[in-house]
């Protein structure tokens, strides 16, 4: 007697597209339901509120003099707070000299402390090392290994290292702290190295405006690090920029801080929001309806810029990223635009994108203010874009084959 054998020819890839295609489709819907304002309304165990900055900026002008009054040294530290407030994120900064003193106006909603913070400290670096007739070990004076002047001066400063990087280490615990790595430049590293072996297994420390930091020297460490006592992310990023935004050559103090009248835009987020909306319907019907590009183009170029923007505003939301609702709908038109283009370029779209770079890297960093945010955030945009464009035409492609 034969056994019957029966045979199943069953295809999975079908089913298997069909499921990736519903999981694709539901990724898309709820970052667009995300994105959407009111979210929050309907979702109640997590929070979908825009971070918004509206509420949190201040405004004022620092007076600062200094003791060299000379052109070069008032410009020269004029340039440096001008970086430090830039690379800390300061939305509006300006400084200009007026009667041999410094005038920094700045609007922002960032850390009044923290801003004070690049403002008034001169961040004077100095390697030093301990005077012999000091006791160390009083136990009446517990802080004498912080004074800087307990300690001799060494001809090691600032400016003999090209910067300083704050990162964590393995400490000896087992553990992991911030430390600041004091990188030299190539030509005093030999020298450097033996000024290192000369206190090898000593105590010299690090002096920062009077204050120092000890550091017990171990000649066979390929590096100069001495602890950062902070985890704060924000205090950290204001270490890194008084380490790192130029040698301040004169003494200086502030003389006064005034409070501004604040001068920021404010929009109605949601109104914004619907507005865009409309307008992104409005432009591809008469895109579809006007036949000046291809229903393929158009269709792709849509879901792209769709996504784009639900992505960008769904992370904002997710991660609770402080925005100017007055920048998003200007960086929501540009995006518009920014995904049409490319999706348009066909042979010419790496001249488009690379030129897109250029302007966006060029406003980033020699912009001022606000500009020089949207640029920033265009820049991610952009790659946004460009991302959601290839999967635009991969989905529409596979809905196709379905």
């Amino acid at each position: 007697m034969k056994l019957l054998k029966l045979k199943f020819n069953f295809n999975v890839k079908p089913l298997l597209n069909y499921i990736l295609i519903i999981v694709v489709t539901a990724l898309f819907l709820a970052s667009i339901f995300i994105a959407l304002p009111l979210t929050e309304k309907y979702v109640s165990k997590t929070n979908y509120n825009l971070n918004l900055k509206d509420n949190t900026y201040w405004s004022q002008e620092f007076i600062v003099s200094t003791e060299n009054t000379e052109t070069k040294a008032l410009n020269d530290l004029r340039n440096i707070f001008y970086k430090r407030l830039k690379g800390f994120g300061v939305e509006e900064v300006s400084t200009y000299i007026d009667n041999d003193k410094i005038r920094i106006n700045v609007t922002t909603s960032k850390d009044k402390d923290l801003v004070k913070e690049l403002i008034s400290n001169k961040f004077d670096v100095k390697v030093v090392t301990r005077k012999s007739d000091v006791n160390f070990d009083d136990s009446e004076n517990t802080y004498a290994y912080m004074l800087g002047t307990n300690y001799d001066n060494t001809e090691w400063d600032r400016s003999d290292f090209r910067n300083v990087y704050i990162t964590k280490l393995r400490t000896s615990s087992g553990t992991y702290a911030n430390f600041a790595i004091f990188k030299l430049w190539p030509a005093g590293e030999v020298k450097f190295n033996k000024f290192l072996l000369q206190y090898n297994g000593q105590s010299i420390g690090v002096d920062i405006d009077g204050f120092v930091t000890p550091h017990v020297v171990d000649a066979t460490s390929k590096v100069f690090a001495i602890p950062i006592s902070t985890e704060d992310a924000q205090q950290l990023k204001v270490m890194s920029l008084l380490y790192n935004s130029g040698v301040v050559g004169t003494n200086f103090k502030i003389d006064s801080q005034t409070d501004l009248t604040v001068n920021v835009p404010t929009v109605n987020y949601i109104q914004i929001t619907l507005g865009i909306l409309v307008a992104l319907v409005v432009l591809y019907l008469y895109l579809f309806i006007s036949k000046t590009t291809s229903p393929d183009v158009l269709l792709k170029s849509l879901l792209a810029t769709t996504l784009t923007i639900s992505i960008y505003l769904a992370s904002l939301k997710i991660f609770q990223i402080p925005v100017d609702p007055f920048l998003l709908s200007i960086e929501a038109i540009l995006a518009i635009a920014v995904t049409r283009i490319i999706a348009e370029g066909k042979d010419s779209v790496f001249y488009i994108e690379l030129f897109l770079l250029i302007v966006l890297a060029s406003t980033i960093f020699l912009g001022n203010g606000f500009v020089s945010i949207i640029a920033q955030d265009m820049l991610i945009i952009t790659a946004l874009a460009k991302l959601c464009l290839v999967i635009s035409a991969w989905y529409i492609n596979k809905v196709k084959k379905i």
